[in-house]
């Protein structure tokens, strides 16, 4: 398995996809020093400058996850059905290796690159901003949940990839986080205000396609405490079932729920490809 971890490694450099961390690199050095610039540019007190700062750590954990996930995604989108119509796996799997190593093997592979990857994008938002002031250890505390994005993608699309071409499996897991995206975002503030049944039935039914609405929240936990005031608070007024629905609140069963998840849809794509003629 170690043999196949290292070639899905190999292949990702050959793919180019070192660039996309390189230039995701440059973009978040630059993005921590926007506040300085900013400041001294057209002036701001040492408070305002602190709130700078925070909002782009949070938005730059925003932009690891994204690109972290766009990563998981091109790279296990292609996996196995484009290598079978390439023909590597035919002349692969004659040699003494079982199908769910090389699924594993690929799988994992994957999810190295992509979660050293989120590190070292972490390493540097971390020091961009420790040079300018006092380091923000909340996106380390955050780091474990950020790495669940490209796990959560990067899984569903190799399991769509055991069975769809590298474009279509692509489409369908942008298309399942898009639907998460905007169900979270916008169907779940209509849904509540105006108690619209049918929309909450389509905000549940989003988190389960696709819990993405829930590690956002395990997300959040922990780097609500460098937010600005009044930021991610609950509304003050309505009825106590519509602010948490509006902003449900951390469950010990979330991070359960997202594993099991994973593994499910790990296990399904395994078994497809078990099955699946490769000649």
């Amino acid at each position: 398995m170690s043999v196949i971890v290292a070639l899905t490694l190999k292949e990702a450099m050959r793919r180019r996809a070192f660039l996309g961390t390189l230039i995701i690199l440059i973009g978040l050095y630059g993005l921590t020093f926007l506040p300085r610039a900013f400041k001294e540019a057209f002036g701001g007190d040492q408070q305002q400058f602190e709130v700078g700062v925070n909002l782009a750590v949070l938005f730059g954990v925003d932009m690891i996850k994204f690109f972290s996930s766009v990563l998981a995604i091109l790279l296990c989108a292609g996996a196995i059905t484009a290598e079978i119509e390439r023909g590597y796996l035919a002349a692969i799997l004659p040699r003494p290796i079982h199908r769910w190593e090389l699924y594993l093997g690929k799988w994992l592979g994957v999810m190295l690159f992509s979660a050293a990857n989120a590190t070292l994008w972490t390493a540097m938002l971390w020091a961009s901003v420790a040079v300018q002031g006092e380091p923000r250890a909340e996106m380390w505390r955050a780091l474990p949940y950020v790495l669940l994005y490209p796990v959560l993608y990067g899984t569903l699309a190799l399991a769509l990839s055991s069975f769809l071409g590298a474009s279509i499996a692509s489409m369908f897991t942008v298309a399942a986080g898009a639907f998460a995206y905007f169900a979270d975002h916008f169907l779940r503030p209509i849904a509540g205000f105006f108690d619209v049944r049918l929309l909450q039935q389509m905000v549940w039914l989003s988190e389960w396609v696709l819990p993405m609405a829930v590690l956002k929240r395990l997300v959040q936990i922990r780097v609500d405490t460098i937010l600005p005031p009044g930021f991610g608070e609950r509304p003050r007024f309505g009825r106590p079932e519509v602010l948490e629905f509006l902003n449900p609140p951390v469950q010990n069963t979330d991070i359960a729920y997202v594993g099991l998840y994973i593994v499910i849809a790990l296990l399904v794509g395994a078994v497809i490809f078990w099955r699946r003629d490769v000649q």
